[in-house]
Parts: C-alpha cells; structure tokens; sequence
C-alpha cells in the first residue's frame, strides 16, 4: 500500500510541476468516476464501463489478497471463537484501509459533483460504484462466486437507470441492497471434499520433465499465487497500449507520433517491473527448503526474468507492429522493443533494492532509460 501511495504522490507532484492547479489534479484523479455521468453515452455504454470498474476493483484486491486477508496468522486466528461475522468486520476494516488510494478517486469525485451543482441522483450513483466495489472485493476475498451475480444485477441496473426519472429510486435500492451484502452475516460455505492421497501415485518424473522446472516455478508464481497482480498488470499495460494507439489515430498516423509509442512501451515496461518483487517474495519464503540443496547463489534471476519478459512481450511487440505501421523503420521499431525490453530486466534491481523507496527508484531508472533511448533513436 505504501509503494501505491507513492505512486499517487509522484503523480500529483509531477502534474504539479506542470502547472496544474489543485482543482485540475482533482479532476484528473476523478475522471474514470466523472465519466460514468457524461451524458453523451448510453445504457449499454455505461453499464459496461461499471462493469469494468467493478472488475479492476476485484483485480486490485486479488493482487494483494493474503495481506489483506490476515496471510498465516489466520491459521491461527481460526481457532479462536470470533463469529464469522466478527471476521467479516475485521476484514471489511482492513479492506477499506487496502482501497484507501481508490477512496480518493471517490471522493475527488464526490467532491467535484457536489461543487458543480449535479443532482443527487448522480452523487448516489457514485456512492453506489464504490459499495459495488467493495461487494466484488468481498466476494475475491472469501472465494464466493454467488455473489458475482448480484453484483452484475445492481450494475445493470445503476446502468440502465442512469438519467431517468426512475435514477434516484434505483441508485437508491442498489445502495441499501449493497449495504446489507456488507453487514450480512456470510452463510457457512460447504466443505470441499479432499481427494485421498493413494487415489493417484505419481511415478518418477522423465527427462524431459526435469527441463525447465526453475522456468516453470517462476511461471507457477505469476500464475497462480500473483494472478490477480498479474490480471492488474496486464489490463494496466493493454489500458495504456490502447491511449497510445488512440493518440497515433488522433494525430492521423503521423510517423512523427513514434516518440508516443516510445514512452508507452516504457511505461509498459514500468508497470511489469513490479512483479519482481512478488517473484522474489516467493523465492524468500522457499529458502527454508530450497536453501539446503546444492543450488548456485540466486539461481532463480534468470528464469524470473524470463518469466516476466514472456508476460511483456505480447504488448510490447503490439506497440513495435504499430510503430512499424505509421512508418517507423524496422531497424527503429526492434531497437525501440529491444530497449525496453533491456529496461524491464534493469528495473529488477531498483524495484528489489528498497522497499520504500520502490517505485520512485523506478520511475528515475525508467525516466532515464527512455530518455537515453529517445536520444539514441530520434
């Protein structure tokens, strides 16, 4: 949570330094809220829009799940007799202070709406958005898929309803039934059943299995312990693939837009650095057992590296294939994907060499680095 309060401070330092005022940083941080009301789009529009708010709301819980969650300890707090519903509290006081960067977005928001003079109906919506939100977070928390349809039902709704003279009334019933879901007790979850450990006996491994298994626990990591850090990630990185490629169409293809996909490619490889640290977490905890073999020191590097570059890849070359189609030579376009890819592997070191101080470090490092290469290829 640190690192992404850092990230939010260096943005409003950096649209500072550009001379925006404070009303237009509020703004800015407001605008994926503010554009729900926009009048000009329609029901569908925005119905999926909220949806795909709701969705990165998930995503931004899924990504730090077991810290929210209580991690270890709560093998232990389990014994003790607090009600689930004790439980539920504790984990939505924990949630809140996890979506505290994301309550700013609301609240810059609300406090926009307020100071404008909309109706109520449109600070309701908004207030309904963020309990939506916290549903959907609750529902990744404690692994239940029944709650995925009520939440799609009170978007659908919210959406629908959305500049009717019935808006205020359904904002309204979606709020209080988004409320209850909150302060409900949670009905007890079956039992899965435990497959017997003598149903499958695995036989020795072949040789072509043992390759690759350093490659294969990196890709492990990504996959299944940080996959909702890796889900952020990649809708962060298709996000700015998408605004690069909408100011290459807004300027006509212009070959002079090729510094545009210069800096989203390294922003794309800016975003992908944080993995690292999930990766190297992981290794950590496992020295317990893997620290007793004969192992090279940090013989996991490597396969990180390539665990990370594979995840990259696709939207970096995306960007490269859009270079190359607005007239960039091919020479520049693979020296451009080249570069940052070289920048993703040199942004392990800064993100790993602080825990603090993490993303400033690699905001400088990628800065630099695109700087460099801005000069070597334009």
């Amino acid at each position: 949570m640190l690192r992404r309060w850092q990230a939010i401070l260096l943005a409003t330092g950096v649209l500072a330094s550009a001379n925006a005022s404070a009303f237009g940083n509020l703004d800015t941080y407001a605008r994926p809220l503010l554009t729900l009301l926009a009048p000009g789009h329609g029901a569908i529009w925005r119905t999926g829009y909220l949806l795909a708010l709701l969705l990165l709301a998930a995503a931004w819980v899924a990504m730090q799940r077991d810290q929210v969650a209580g991690g270890p300890f709560m093998a232990f707090a389990g014994s003790l007799p607090f009600t689930p519903r004790q439980r539920r509290r504790a984990d939505l006081a924990v949630l809140l202070l996890a979506d505290s960067p994301l309550l700013v977005v609301t609240a810059c928001a609300l406090g926009l709406t307020a100071g404008r003079g909309a109706p109520a109906a449109h600070a309701v919506l908004l207030a309904d958005v963020a309990l939506l939100a916290l549903v959907a977070q609750q529902a990744v928390l404690e692994r239940r898929a029944g709650a995925w349809p009520g939440v799609a039902a009170g978007a659908v709704l919210a959406g629908a309803a959305f500049g009717t003279r019935l808006d205020l009334a359904a904002n309204l019933l979606v709020g209080a039934a988004a409320a209850c879901a909150l302060v409900m007790q949670p009905r007890p979850r079956a039992q899965r059943r435990v497959p017997s450990p003598h149903a499958r006996r695995a036989g020795p491994p072949a040789p072509g299995e043992r390759r690759g298994a350093a490659l294969q626990m990196s890709l492990a990591v990504l996959l299944r312990e940080r996959r909702g850090e890796l889900l952020a990630t990649c809708l962060t990185a298709a996000a700015i693939a998408a605004a690069a490629v909408g100011l290459v169409e807004l300027f006509e293809r212009d070959a002079r837009s090729f510094p545009t996909m210069l800096l989203a490619e390294g922003a794309i490889a800016l975003a992908f650095s944080g993995l690292f640290r999930g990766l190297h977490l992981a290794h950590r905890a496992s020295m317990g057992y893997l620290g007793a073999l004969p192992l090279p020191a940090a013989w996991w590097r490597p396969y990180d590296l390539a665990a990370v570059l594979a995840a990259a890849l696709p939207f970096l070359a995306a960007l490269t294939a859009c270079a190359w189609a607005i007239g960039a030579t091919p020479a520049h376009a693979l020296a451009a994907l080249a570069s940052n890819a070289a920048l993703l592997c040199a942004l392990r070191t800064p993100q790993l060499i602080s825990d603090r101080h993490a993303v400033v470090l690699t905001t400088i490092a990628a800065g630099c680095w695109t700087a460099g290469t801005f000069a070597c290829l334009l």
